[in-house]
């Protein structure tokens, strides 16, 4: 993300997104009732004779709209927002007709705010941190089988799957040379995705000594990419050995500042915490409010969809309350393990300085 342009007392941040996780920050950044504006094409009507069909011109634009709907679309690499236009560079656009604004990947963009709260300016400020840090992969193999994935800043995305069937040891004769092509297959998607993706460091990862034969491989055959690896061990493979890999802080030894692992392990502490009843944790809007009151709140975890549900202003006042008693405040992405786990527990917890009970 960068941060082109911003007028404090007008509101205006001007900012232009670069990546998919810049578009995720966005998308926790305009709130309803925020201004959004930028270029975009919009359809309209041209009159004709009654004699001919009413044409339809797209047209270059630059719009204000108010936003209504926002909405992360992942797949499509959009934020789409959506509500009534309130200012046109064309005199022919009518205001007050909705349009929706597609945010990608290069677009500019002003979001203008009654007020900017804290939290936005610290996810606007990780955002261009971010930017400035390479990625982190993770592999897990095992026999005949890979799953690759990227850690972004909103959470764990899985890429490709590669499956070849080796064959028995005792029967296929041709195993070894059948490995050694799954391993080349393995090690040219990684090199591309490392590539494409800004990656540095690829951490491999599974059950057996196959991720030892492949780093081996590696070394013999790609030593560039040999260099990049991490060996790590897993008890399982798929999905599953993923999240293994990020819960046992290898993401975090690799490159210390990445917001998934942490905030998977905040988490973590919560669950270890409620387990042994020890009344570190608080969960739930009555407990946490109560640990809040007593300035007991040391870390205050927040699911982001929290923010964007009819109780957000209640959620940013005990956002406003923890960091006023110097208490950390970390938004939890919904979209990792980490996040499907505090969803669980309501969407808010607390990691306590003291037991308040």
């Amino acid at each position: 993300m960068q941060i082109i342009h911003q007028d404090v007392r007008e509101g205006k941040m001007k900012v232009k997104a670069e990546t998919l996780d810049d578009l995720w920050h966005l998308y926790h950044i305009i709130d309803p009732g925020d201004v959004v504006y930028a270029k975009t094409l919009r359809k309209q009507s041209q009159r004709s004779d009654s004699l001919r069909a009413e044409k339809v011109e797209v047209i270059p634009v630059f719009l204000g709209v108010k936003a209504e709907k926002i909405n992360f679309h992942k797949f499509a690499n959009q934020v789409r927002v959506t509500g009534p236009i309130i200012y046109a560079s064309r005199e022919d656009v009518p205001l007050g007709k909705y349009h929706t604004i597609a945010i990608e990947e290069g677009t500019v963009v002003t979001i203008e705010k009654p007020h900017w709260k804290e939290h936005h300016i610290e996810r606007l400020n990780e955002a261009v941190e971010a930017s400035k840090r390479a990625r982190v992969m993770i592999v897990v193999i095992d026999d005949g089988e890979a799953d690759m994935a990227i850690v972004r800043e909103y959470g764990v995305e899985l890429l490709n799957s590669i499956h070849h069937n080796l064959g028995g040891k005792r029967y296929n004769t041709d195993r070894e040379s059948e490995e050694k092509r799954f391993f080349h297959d393995v090690a040219k998607t990684m090199g591309e995705i490392m590539n494409r993706e800004n990656v540095e460091k690829a951490i491999v990862a599974g059950p057996g000594f196959v991720k030892e034969d492949f780093h081996k491989f590696l070394r013999e055959s790609y030593p560039e990419l040999a260099k990049k690896v991490v060996i790590e061990d897993t008890s399982v493979t798929g999905r599953t050995g993923i999240y293994e890999v990020i819960k046992r802080g290898t993401v975090e030894k690799v490159y210390h500042e990445n917001r998934v692992a942490r905030e998977i392990q905040l988490v973590e502490r919560v669950l270890e915490n409620i387990a042994r009843n020890n009344g570190l944790s608080a969960y739930g809007l009555k407990e946490v409010e109560e640990a809040t009151n007593y300035g007991a709140v040391e870390t205050l975890l927040v699911l982001d969809e929290l923010l964007k549900g009819e109780h957000r202003g209640k959620i940013e006042g005990l956002m406003d309350a923890v960091r006023y008693s110097r208490g950390e405040v970390v938004v939890i992405s919904s979209e990792h393990e980490g996040g499907e786990k505090l969803k669980a527990l309501g969407g808010l917890a607390a990691l306590l300085r003291f037991r308040v009970k």
